[in-house]
């Protein structure tokens, strides 16, 4: 009989020392600080440069969700505004939207591979770029550029190597 007709015993199905589930909290939200430092870079305001911070969000948020709340993603959201000049908001709507769809699917995403995973996030790696295109259509600008809907297909090929990243915590090693 395979795992899946046997039904959901547990919530994590595999236990091994590289589980994100067993990630201390300073390795959470030291990484989400991180992706936040690489989404001050330059080259991350490019459309064809995916969001490391949406990456690292939905990472956490599926692997530990009781340590990504709104108000973090919303407190992120506020600071990429503040950086890139947007609307005060617009990412930190994204952001909380973000986390709240990846909140709906993360015991079944819990169960999948990692790129079996990056198939099933697509829709919630287009959100940022259906919002800004919502925005852009709602101040004037038309439907905006095209082109960041590439973030949302480059979020979809990182995603595997960004699960890889993460779940390789920096572990002390006191015995040698």
């Amino acid at each position: 009989m395979s795992e899946f007709s046997k039904g959901f015993k547990s919530r994590r199905p595999n236990k091994s020392f590289y589980d994100p589930a067993f990630a201390s909290g300073w390795w959470v939200y030291g990484t989400l600080i991180l992706s936040w430092c690489l989404d001050l870079l330059p080259l991350s305001h490019l459309p064809y440069f995916p969001s490391f911070l949406v990456l690292t969000l939905v990472f956490w948020t599926i692997h530990q969700p009781q340590r990504i709340y709104y108000w973090l993603a919303f407190l992120f959201g506020l600071l990429t505004d503040a950086d890139t000049g947007a609307v005060f908001g617009q990412h930190a709507l994204t952001y909380c939207m973000v986390v709240f769809f990846t909140e709906l699917m993360s015991v079944r995403l819990s169960w999948l591979s990692s790129i079996a995973q990056s198939i099933s996030l697509i829709p919630i790696f287009y959100i940022p770029a259906i919002l800004l295109t919502i925005e852009a259509f709602c101040f004037g600008n038309g439907f905006g550029p095209w082109s960041v809907f590439a973030q949302g297909l480059l979020s979809v090929v990182f995603w595997p190597a960004w699960c890889w990243l993460l779940a390789r915590r920096w572990v002390p090693n006191y015995g040698a």
